[in-house]
């Protein structure tokens, strides 16, 4: 019988250090980008009461960030990932200081978008490389909990760094606001240094960074899951980057100004915030195909009704379930992403996949204004609302097999996963875990007196009994030979070398026939990693040492015993 996926544990993800500190970056970084977005646009209007000179530095960035979030994906594989954050960070505050400096001396606006383009450009590696670290970081019980938790981080820091923004206008000096960001991408460097953990992927130094990115690209074509998954969040964030354009409309035609638009995207943050609790219950689901489309919609349709809502008021509650849907989408795609796809590349398939994001968020920006233009708000709003769906829904046959490639491959293991369950051993372990155990497992019948664990070896794999007796037995170090209590089905025996990192402690023989599943010791190490070890397994593992260690003690002592 399936277990049910644990609702995520905030708590247990943010138990492991080193996602705390990007947590802690991301958080300083972005509030204060946001904050400085706001003061940034505000200066530029103030000066030029000009759209054009706005859309240009919005443009500029999401232009810049596509052409660069290649070769930015190739620089999260090809060099040491927490030292790609660090010096993007420090080149951010370098740029953000000269920007602060061409706001304070009202230089030309063109350096202004050239300065906003050279830290686009720097910022790039960011989020391929944080997002391939996230996976090194926590164990994959707690994948979805820490995606979700950065969902939460984003949809919090929407509202609050605009706030922060506008506070800061308030002062009446834009140039306050830039240099809080500088600040902040310096405290993110500081964090960025104090990680422990150490990944790189695949592309090695010095080698043609367009070859490199090719791999990554391939890389992301050859895994069919993973090339519709990124399909839908090309969908979604085109959505939500339209969205950016249309809601300031949306607020007018409702009569509700700048706070209506203001109070529209704080609305769409809350419904982000409210549903990443049940993400990775989500995650556990094997349709796959309802949970992606369905989420899609719930995005898109209330976005097209709130042109009908009639007043502010109802046009929040719509844009709550977007951002429900919203999250929905993200979370679940980009968590499978990270669990699919080889470590080595991610880097630079999420670096791919940024260009995809940004060139919909791009052309979706353009639609929208031109849409608004010229067909007017409500068929804006349709086109969007409905459209965007509606081509998710060329998704549905290769998401249908998807669903049903996993629902075979869950039946087929099945019966493994079964026998995985009932060891006290694995207690807590996800059924994601469990699975892939099952998966990993090699399925063999062993006939009677043959031995499958010999004492002095090293420990490479664990050993599930299904069925049959297993003879266990061990040498002191005086050749005393030491008889060990039998092992019965459903039962286990390698897991202490696997544990202790050492040689095997006692030789194992089949008292008879015996059917068994060998476990590779990567897959099992990884599996502890994954889960909590259970009191019990604590316990049993204990006594088991104990009585194993009696092969090590020498005959004199064994006699004064």
């Amino acid at each position: 019988m399936a277990t049910r996926a644990p609702r995520p544990r905030f708590t247990a993800a943010l138990k492991h250090r080193d996602l705390r500190i990007l947590a802690l970056a991301f958080i300083a970084d972005g509030g204060a980008s946001w904050a400085y977005n706001v003061v940034l646009i505000s200066y530029v209007f103030e000066r030029t009461h000009s759209a054009g000179w706005i859309t240009a530095l919005v443009t500029v960035r999401w232009i810049v960030g596509m052409l660069c979030g290649g070769f930015a994906g190739v620089l999260a594989d090809r060099y040491d990932r927490r030292t790609v954050l660090m010096i993007s960070a420090i080149l951010a505050a370098v740029v953000t200081f000269g920007i602060a400096a061409l706001v304070a001396f009202d230089a030309p606006l063109w350096l202004l978008l050239v300065g906003a383009a050279l830290l686009t450009a720097v910022c790039s590696p960011v989020r391929a490389a944080s997002g391939a670290l996230i996976p090194e970081v926590v164990p994959e019980s707690d994948l979805v909990a820490a995606n979700a938790l950065f969902a939460v981080l984003e949809s919090v820091i929407v509202v609050v760094g605009p706030g922060i923004g506008a506070v800061l206008l308030l002062a009446g000096e834009p140039v306050w606001g830039v240099l809080i960001n500088a600040a902040s991408f310096v405290v993110a460097a500081l964090l960025y240094r104090a990680l422990r953990v150490r990944s790189r992927g695949s592309a090695e130094p010095g080698g043609g960074a367009l070859t490199q990115w090719a791999s990554g690209v391939a890389a992301l074509r050859q895994h069919r899951k993973a090339l519709v998954l990124t399909l839908f969040l090309v969908l979604d964030s085109a959505v939500a980057s339209s969205a950016s354009v249309l809601l300031p409309s949306l607020a007018a035609h409702l009569n509700g100004g700048v706070a209506g638009y203001s109070l529209l995207l704080a609305a769409n943050a809350f419904g982000s915030v409210i549903v990443a609790g049940i993400a990775q219950r989500l995650t556990g689901s094997r349709r796959l195909t309802l949970l992606i489309t369905g989420a899609l919609f719930l995005q898109c349709v209330p976005l097209w009704i709130s042109v009908f809502a009639g007043s502010i008021a109802s046009a929040m509650m719509l844009q709550v379930i977007a951002g429900v849907g919203m999250v929905i989408v993200d979370v679940l795609a980009f968590t499978t992403l990270q669990r699919d796809l080889p470590r080595d590349v991610l880097g630079r398939v999420l670096g791919t996949v940024d260009v995809l994001i940004l060139a919909a968020a791009v052309l979706c920006s353009i639609l929208g204004s031109w849409l608004l233009a010229q067909v007017g708000i409500e068929w804006a709003f349709a086109v969007i609302g409905l459209g965007v769906p509606l081509l998710g829904l060329l998704g549905i046959p290769v998401l249908r097999r998807i669903d049903k490639d996993m629902a075979q491959k869950a039946a087929r293991l099945e019966p493994r996963t079964r026998t995985l369950e009932q060891l006290d051993l694995l207690a807590g372990a996800p059924r994601s875990v469990l699975e892939h155990l099952a998966e990993a497992a090699e399925e063999c019948t062993v006939p009677a007196g043959e031995t499958i664990i010999r004492q002095g070896d090293p420990s490479d794999a664990l050993w599930v009994l299904i069925d049959g007796t297993l003879a266990v037995g061990a040498v002191s170090a005086e050749g005393v030979a030491i008889d060990l209590p039998d092992v019965e089905a459903p039962g286990y025996v390698g897991e202490l070398g696997l544990l202790n990192d050492a040689t095997r402690s006692a030789t194992v023989t089949t008292a008879n026939e015996c059917r068994l599943l060998r476990i590779p010791g990567a897959d099992f190490s990884a599996a502890l990693e994954a889960s909590t070890p259970s009191p019990s397994m604590l316990d049993r593992a204990g006594a088991r040492t104990s009585r194993t260690s009696i092969a090590a003690t020498p005959a004199a002592e064994l006699a004064e015993d």
